[in-house]
């Protein structure tokens, strides 16, 4: 109950007075709505910011690569616009636990251990493979880690490939900082063979012009998907949908050939065959 004596007096309004606060309310709900519509015309994608051909950055600075490119796709036929983080995987995966971005712009190994933090997009747009890189020339057969007995096997170095290989081969594999230098060394018969993911491979034979071919698989192809915050379902299903939007109307094979010279949507035995 209100105590009326010890209540304060309210003096009336004025007309005035009335529409001035209304009109500022109204500024002021305007501001707050054009400001959410805004937000949500934009989305925040994370990039790994070293990690070519799929992003990286350019000389001056700017982000670029195949990743990017379909991210901006997938925007345009999404209608938003595309805000770009790069980062390194450790702070993109706790951003995105956060909500700080709406998803991660590259695909990510489907493990165990990454469905635990993760929900993921599906259909994947690319296969990803480790396979043996050998040059053109080469007609030689090698199909697991004991053909490559008494080889140079160039790798990445610092690893788990690379650790791998140096246990069951020992000196004879050589560690490189920068996987592209090792498909020099491989044109100019230096190496055997490098192992790497085929599209990175692809990736560089293209750029370079490298006379080497991806030959037999290492491995199974890699489960991959985009990355969204767990939960998301909206999200995850909107971007199923782009993709599919991407992979029907001929704009994903565009970028495709733009990066590697072919639809990575569609597996292929090696570069050698490319048509």
């Amino acid at each position: 109950m209100i105590d009326h004596e010890k209540a304060p007096l309210i003096s009336p309004m004025s007309r005035r007075r009335w529409i001035a606060r209304t009109a500022v309310a109204c500024i002021l709900t305007d501001q707050v709505l054009n400001g959410w519509a805004q937000s949500m015309d934009s989305v925040t994608v994370g990039f790994l910011s070293h990690y070519p051909p799929f992003s990286f950055r350019d000389s001056d600075g700017t982000l670029k690569g195949f990743d990017l490119e379909v991210m901006q796709r997938l925007c345009a036929i999404l209608s938003v616009n595309l805000v770009q983080v790069p980062e390194g995987l450790a702070p993109l995966s706790q951003k995105l636990k956060v909500g700080q971005i709406d998803w991660i712009g590259n695909q990510l190994l489907t493990t165990p251990e990454n469905r635990r933090e993760f929900d993921f997009v599906r259909p994947s747009y690319a296969s990803i493979q480790l396979t043996g890189i050998q040059h053109e020339d080469d007609r030689r057969d090698f199909l697991s880690l004991d053909d490559l007995v008494g080889k140079k096997l160039g790798v990445l170095a610092k690893t788990g490939i690379e650790d791998q290989a140096r246990g069951a081969l020992g000196k004879s594999v050589i560690g490189y900082p920068r996987i592209e230098d090792a498909l020099k060394d491989l044109a100019q018969k230096k190496l055997d063979v490098v192992l790497e993911e085929n599209l990175i491979a692809e990736y560089y034979i293209e750029r370079d012009n490298l006379p080497l071919k991806v030959a037999a698989p290492f491995a199974s192809p890699v489960a991959v998907g985009l990355p969204v915050r767990k939960g998301h379902r909206e999200t995850q299903d909107k971007l199923a949908d782009a993709v599919k939007t991407m992979l029907k109307d001929g704009s994903f094979k565009s970028i495709s050939e733009k990066w590697f010279g072919y639809d990575v949507s569609r597996a292929r035995v090696g570069h050698s065959m490319a048509s």
